[in-house]
C-alpha cells in the first residue's frame, strides 16, 4: 500500500504543531486501543495461543508508546481519549468497526470459531499494511526529531505481525489469493473516508486557530 498525497499533506502539517502533532498522535493510540480490544473480545478462550497473546499485547503497548509521545508533546490532556483531544474519532472507530463488519459478513457461511478465526487474520493483514504505510510515511516527516526511533520500532513489530498473520491467511484459507483483492479494496475505501475526515477535521482546527 502507497499512502495517497493526502495522508502526506496532512502528517506534513501535523509536524509543524505539537498540539495538532499530540491530537494525531493520540487518534493512531486510539486505534491500537481498538485493536487491541477487538482481538481480546473476538477470540474464544480455546482457541488463543502465545502468538495470538503475544500480538494483543504489542497492540497495546503501541497505544501506550502513541499516548505517551501524545501527552509528551501536549501535556497530561492527552492522557485520555476524549474527543478533543484527537481527530475525529468517531470516523477513527467507524474505519475499524466497518472493516471488521464487512470482513465478517464474507464469511458469514462458516461456523463461529472458524469465521472468528478468519476474520481476525484478515482484519489484522489489513491493519497492520496499513499501519505501515501510515507510520513510515509519518517517519519520513519526523526527519532527526527524537521521536523517530520510538517509531522505527514500531515499524520493526509491525512488519513481524504482517509475517505471522501473512502465513496463517495461506495456511487457513484456499481462497485467500483472490478474497485478498476483495478485502483490499474494501479497506482502501474505508481508509479514505478516514483520512479524508481527518483531512478536515485538521483543516478546520487551523483556521479556528
Amino acid at each position: 500500500m502507497k499512502s495517497d498525497d493526502r495522508l502526506a499533506a496532512v502528517i506534513a502539517v501535523v509536524v509543524k504543531d505539537d498540539r495538532v502533532h499530540a491530537r494525531f498522535l493520540n487518534t493512531f493510540s486510539f486505534l491500537e486501543y481498538i485493536g487491541f480490544r477487538k482481538i481480546v473480545k473476538s477470540q474464544r478462550a480455546e482457541i488463543v495461543t502465545r502468538t495470538l497473546l503475544t500480538h494483543a499485547l504489542e497492540e497495546c503497548r503501541h497505544a501506550l508508546l502513541l499516548k505517551k509521545l501524545a501527552v509528551k508533546l501536549g501535556g497530561r490532556d492527552f492522557d485520555f481519549y476524549r474527543v478533543e483531544t484527537m481527530f475525529c474519532p468517531e470516523a477513527a472507530k467507524t474505519y475499524f468497526q466497518e472493516l471488521d463488519h464487512q470482513c465478517d459478513a464474507k464469511f458469514a457461511q462458516l461456523d463461529d470459531l472458524e469465521r472468528s478465526k478468519l476474520v481476525y487474520l484478515y482484519v489484522t493483514w489489513l491493519i497492520e499494511r496499513r499501519a505501515l504505510d501510515v507510520y513510515g510515511c509519518y517517519k519520513d516527516n519526523l526527519g532527526g526529531s527524537d521521536l523517530a526511533p520510538r517509531v522505527n520500532a514500531l515499524l520493526a513489530e509491525e512488519v513481524g505481525h504482517l509475517c505471522a498473520v501473512e502465513a496463517g491467511i495461506a495456511a487457513g484459507d484456499p481462497q485467500h489469493a483472490a478474497r485478498s483483492a476483495q478485502f483490499e479494496a474494501l479497506e482502501a475505501a474505508l481508509y479514505r473516508d478516514f483520512v479524508g475526515a481527518m483531512a478536515r477535521e485538521i483543516a478546520i482546527h487551523r483556521a479556528e486557530a
